[in-house]
């Protein structure tokens, strides 16, 4: 009886093995070399057809008499095309960051990071094509202040990120702190699974708003009125399961090291991240600065890391 029941643990230990290692396989395969360069040249050319199309669209939009609401949705402001490459770019920054997910934790906030500071540099162009009057009528007035907002509070996340990094860097591992080879090498591959699904998620997310923007505009076609709205929702979605994620991993490192430096600074990286979540939703004028007490809280969170590790390179000696 007891050998059976060796038997069949064995066989279920052996089946597990083989599945860890497809889920590794698919890994590697989604997120190679090869496809990372091909999807980067897909995103370039989808990138310029949008801007040019969106550009069509605002001429004809502008040029006609009675344009088709079809057309008048893509608005009367050439600046309000620039947004169209940067959403594109997005996706493919997302992307980058869930194949960064098994690498490092803090390469994983930092990609955060940068795809928020992207957000807003890529709404500032928005701003601007809402509030006409700067450009047309050479006016500032109330409606230039989001504008504002957002080009200055990208550019200090633009210089936040570049502050993480360095000090990133400048982290210590002490010896007596350091995860064992077998549990690293657990933990790499149960964040291989985490990416592989947060990818399949990503495209089910990305198809889904694809569905619903192709939906409007055939109810536009159809019924000659209704309201095409961009899937501004897709990246508040997707750092709500940003937040998931990073709990999860937050827990399975718990399994490799329980050591509380590490489990404080993950979960205040969560905290960040969460933070990150609520500058989306929020807008002007509270969106800029919780995305930079986000980034704020983030680097003191890993200064502070890096202290405690160099108090415990002494004792490791």
């Amino acid at each position: 009886m007891a050998n059976t029941q060796n038997q069949s643990g064995q066989v279920k230990s052996r089946m597990l093995v083989r599945l860890w290692l497809r889920i590794d396989a698919l890994y590697d395969l989604f997120f190679s070399e090869t496809n990372k360069a091909m999807l980067r040249q897909l995103v370039i050319f989808l990138g310029l057809a949008g801007f040019v199309i969106h550009l069509a669209l605002i001429f004809l939009a502008r040029s006609l008499a009675h344009p088709p609401l079809l057309i008048a949705e893509a608005g009367h402001n050439y600046l309000s095309a620039i947004s169209t490459p940067f959403n594109f770019i997005l996706f493919y920054e997302v992307l980058i960051l869930i194949s960064a997910l098994p690498a490092s934790t803090t390469r994983s906030i930092a990609s955060q990071f940068e795809i928020v500071s992207l957000i807003f540099i890529r709404d500032v162009f928005k701003d601007i094509a809402a509030a006409s009057d700067l450009v047309t009528q050479h006016r500032l007035g109330m409606d230039a202040l989001p504008a504002f907002f957002d080009m200055w509070g990208g550019f200090l996340m633009f210089f936040l990120v570049g502050v993480f990094r360095h000090v990133a860097l400048q982290r210590t591992q002490p010896s007596g702190t350091a995860i064992r080879s077998r549990g690293a090498a657990l933990f790499i591959a149960q964040k291989k699974v985490v990416a592989v699904g947060l990818a399949s998620l990503l495209l089910g997310m990305a198809v889904y708003n694809i569905g619903l923007l192709a939906f409007a505009i055939l109810g536009t076609l159809l019924n000659g009125h209704g309201t095409i709205e961009s899937a501004t929702t897709f990246y508040n979605d997707l750092f709500t399961v940003m937040i998931f994620t990073d709990v999860l991993i937050l827990i399975l490192s718990l399994v490799v090291s329980g050591v509380y430096e590490l489990v404080f600074r993950n979960a205040a990286f969560v905290v960040s991240t969460i933070l990150i979540r609520l500058s989306l939703s929020e807008g002007y004028p509270f969106g800029a600065p919780l995305a930079l007490m986000s980034m704020v809280f983030g680097i003191l969170t890993l200064l502070v890391f890096n202290f405690h590790m160099r108090l415990k390179e002494p004792s490791s000696g």
